[in-house]
Order: C-alpha cells, then structure tokens, then sequence
C-alpha cells in the first residue's frame, strides 16, 4: 500500500504537464546526451554507504516553453549496486553486486523561486534490467544467485543548472519503489540479504542539449 501511495503521488505531476501542453499553445522539442558517475547501494543487503560507483550514459528529450514547467524523456545506461569494502586489520572481508540497467526517467522540471539558474526535477524511473552479477571473491564478475527481478521502478529527485548556452550540470538521486528482491524466506537471511532490496543511487553528471537552451 505504501508503494502505490508513492506511485500515484507522482502521477498528477505528469497529468497536469499533459494538459497544459494539450491547450494548444506552442512547445519546443530539444534533444541532448547525457554523462555522468554514479554512486549506489542497496538496502537489505546488509551493508551501507554509497560504495559502488559505475557511470551512467544515454540520451534526453526535453518538451517544454520558456517561462514553463518542462518534462524529460531519457533513455539510460546505468551501473548500480553495491560493494563492501574491507576494513583492515580487523575485517578484510569484501564483496560487490553489480546491476545493470536501461533507466528510462521521466521528471518534470520546477524553476526555483528566486533562483532561475536553478531547476528542481521530480518524477518517475521505469528500469529495466540488463545484467547482475556478484564478486565475493574479488577475481570475476558471476552471474548473481539473487532472485532479482527484471524491472525496477524507481523515484527521482534532483536539481541541475544551467551551464554554458547547451548544458546542463545536474545531480539527482533515485530509489526503488518497488523491492528488486523479496524478503528472504528466513527471518534473518544472511549478511548479504537481510531485507527486500531496494536500488539507491546517487548521480552527477552533464546534460548537453544539441540546440540553444533556453533561460
């Protein structure tokens, strides 16, 4: 229930730009790439902290006026999970999980009072996933044992600038909605699956748009 509170608390968002862009009025399409890092974890699996850093890489679709709220279609590579690392001399124990995903974030954009150089983003994150794997060992990447699902979806929340006459420099986080693993059957699982998981991530990055921005 929790869940499907989140969900449709995003949804008048999305509902109120299309009905605003539907009245008629003109809009501009924009088009850009986007790079950047990103930091990630998973909680339930028994360690914390933003340890695992992959890189994200894909494009963006940006529909909108000047003056008005716009929205963002984007389709992204994105290397998440998580990694404990070692903590010498009394634990030298480490291991990572590696989860790939195509992201495909829709976010709103909100101008900052006050502040014009400064846009808030929310929105939603469908995933779907490419890969998972696991290295206990710190030798190979193997397919995990997880009973990860396919699909993820996730929430967004960030905040960008503009930066030159066709960038933007944003930094966002995300996180599942949805658990990517269930809760394990035992009580206490083990020490690397101890809850439903969920992805969380941390992102910085450029968005470079192939025409003009406009402020």
């Amino acid at each position: 229930m929790r869940q499907a509170l989140l969900l449709f608390a995003f949804l008048p968002y999305l509902i109120s730009a299309q009905s605003e862009y539907s009245e008629g009025r003109a809009f501009q399409f924009n088009g850009g790439l986007i790079g950047g890092a990103t930091a990630s974890q998973i909680h339930g699996d028994g360690i914390g902290g933003f340890n695992k850093v992959g890189f994200n890489l894909g494009a963006t679709v940006e529909i909108g006026r000047r003056g008005k709220k716009n929205i963002q279609l984007g389709i992204v590579y994105n290397q998440k999970g998580s990694k404990k690392p070692p903590n010498p001399p009394e634990d030298y124990d480490t291991w990572k999980y590696r989860f790939t995903y195509i992201d495909l974030p829709i976010t709103m954009s909100y101008s900052l009072a006050g502040y014009k150089m400064f846009d808030i983003l929310v929105g939603l994150q469908p995933s779907v996933l490419l890969a998972a794997e696991e290295d206990f060992y710190g030798v190979a990447w193997d397919p995990t044992g997880l009973p990860i699902k396919k699909y993820d979806l996730g929430a967004v929340l960030g905040i960008r600038t503009v930066y030159g006459g066709h960038s933007h420099l944003f930094a966002r986080v995300t996180q599942s909605i949805l658990a990517i693993v269930p809760r394990p059957e035992t009580t206490t699982g083990t020490s690397r699956w101890n809850n439903r998981m969920l992805n969380m991530t941390a992102e910085v990055g450029v968005t470079y748009m192939f025409s003009q921005i406009d402020n």
